[in-house]
């Protein structure tokens, strides 16, 4: 169970982080499409919360789990 939740939190992590990365440097046209900012926007917050998640379940499980 350990070694699932450390996969899922770092999948999740690196998906956030790659969509901030994508929003932040313009690597498609956001100008012109302001539902893209906002679906980023969700997809970010999205995964990023999925990444918390599975790291504080892991943190809650201690050390007697395997």
């Amino acid at each position: 169970m350990k070694a699932y939740l450390i996969c899922t939190g770092v999948v999740f992590g690196l998906f956030a982080v790659w969509h901030v990365f994508e929003l932040a440097s313009g690597l498609r046209s956001a100008e012109s499409d302001s539902g893209f900012i906002i679906g980023v926007s969700v997809i970010i917050v999205v995964t990023g919360a999925f990444s918390v998640w599975a790291f504080r379940l892991l943190r809650g499980m201690g050390k007697g789990a395997a």
